[in-house]
Formats: structure tokens, C-alpha cells, sequence
């Protein structure tokens, strides 16, 4: 029986957060995806503290997967192209020059807000392994082997009770990956999930013969 690989991606960096997360996913000995921005002094956060990437070498060295999620936390498309696409060379130079071994032709492009245009994913198609936006989040073998990947992504409230009856729907519907977006932990920014209800989903997804869990820094 083919299993669905189920993804996890983590935006936005929070301190907090990002380790507790880091934690939870060391207990069932799964690497842990973050998006994360590679200036945070230019989002301006006051009530959250964000990583920089002294942390993110760090979850990186305990086989955490850091991912590109924009210069700070900009809606590209509502840029105009050419700055947009400055935007996400900056970013890509950024990760090369600070976070250890980062290779941008592996990694995933996670656009802030899931937002791009057709022509964004055109000038990244190149560039990146893969770039996440919204949708569903229900991949299809084709949106793999293209890299064009789509996530959904609830909030600002808890999407911890959605995300368990997702996976459920995905149990049922069998695609060949799926892939959600998560953001803090118990209560920290936008759409953070309770900490108790993302242990619940890790051990649907190690335990239930349906799902295997899909290491994004890996096809």
C-alpha cells in the first residue's frame, strides 16, 4: 500500500516557538521544517522575539531543516515584479552567505503570506528545488517532479482541530503527498497551534500505516 508523505512547514522563525518545536519533533526523532526570514530586524515584531541564524545553524547541526521564507516577512505580490525579484535574490544570497552548507538549488522557497505570482515561480523554477504557495495542499505526483507545491495554511486562530480532520480526509483520499503550513505554539502570532494537538497529529502521522512522514529536505 502506497503511504502519503505528510509536510510540515513551519514559517515565520518566533524564538519560542521554534524551540519548542524543535523539541517535540526531537522526541519522536523527526527533523523539524522552519521558513524563516533572513533579516528580522526589517519585520517588525515588538511582542514575539524572532531567530537570526545563529539559532537556525543550530537547529540545522541537530538535523532540523531551515528553509528560505523571504528577506522579512513581505506579500511579493503585491510588489512590482522587479522588486520582487530582487527581493527573493537577496534572500537566496543571504541563505548562501549565513546559513552553513545552504544550497539554494535544494532548497524550498516558502513564500510569506503563501503568496506568488506566475512570474515569481517562473524566475525561482531555476533557481530552487521546489517554492511553496497557497492551496490546498493535496500534491499531486506532477506538482512534485514540477516543484510547484501549494500549502494550506489556517488561521489566526488554533488550525490544530482542521489539521486532524485534514489528515483525516487525507487518510481517506490517499494523494500522493500532502502538505500544510503551521506558524507559532500555544498562542504565540498568528495561527499558533497547541502544543498537546501537534504532538496529537505527530503520532497519527508515525502510527498510522496511511502516512509517512515526508523529510522536506529530501525528495
Amino acid at each position: 500500500m502506497t503511504r502519503t508523505r505528510v509536510g510540515l512547514i513551519f514559517d515565520d522563525g518566533f524564538v519560542k516557538s521554534s524551540l519548542a518545536t524543535a523539541k517535540l519533533f526531537e522526541e519522536f526523532g523527526l527533523p523539524a521544517t522552519f521558513a524563516v526570514v533572513a533579516d528580522p530586524a526589517k519585520w517588525s515584531t515588538p511582542n514575539f522575539v524572532k531567530g537570526d541564524f545563529d539559532l537556525w545553524n543550530e537547529l540545522q547541526s541537530r538535523g532540523h531543516v531551515i528553509q528560505p521564507h523571504g528577506v522579512a516577512h513581505v506579500k511579493l505580490s503585491a510588489l512590482p515584479h522587479e522588486q520582487a525579484v530582487g527581493e527573493l535574490q537577496q534572500c537566496l544570497d543571504l541563505f548562501a552567505e549565513k546559513l552553513d552548507g545552504f544550497d539554494a538549488k535544494k532548497s524550498i522557497y516558502c513564500f510569506a503570506y503563501n503568496s506568488s505570482t506566475p512570474g515569481l515561480d517562473a524566475w525561482l523554477r531555476p533557481r530552487v528545488r521546489a517554492y511553496r504557495h497557497g492551496g490546498s495542499g493535496l500534491l499531486t505526483e506532477r506538482d512534485l517532479t514540477t516543484g510547484n507545491w501549494h500549502s494550506d495554511a489556517i488561521g489566526p486562530h488554533d488550525p490544530g482541530p482542521e489539521l486532524l480532520a485534514l489528515l483525516e480526509r487525507v487518510r481517506r483520499q490517499r494523494p500522493p503527498a500532502f502538505l500544510f503550513t503551521l506558524h507559532g505554539i500555544d498562542g504565540e502570532a498568528w495561527g499558533a497551534i497547541a502544543l498537546d494537538t501537534l504532538r496529537r497529529a505527530l503520532e497519527i502521522i508515525t502510527s498510522d500505516d496511511s502516512f509517512s512522514y515526508w523529510r522536506l529536505d529530501s525528495p
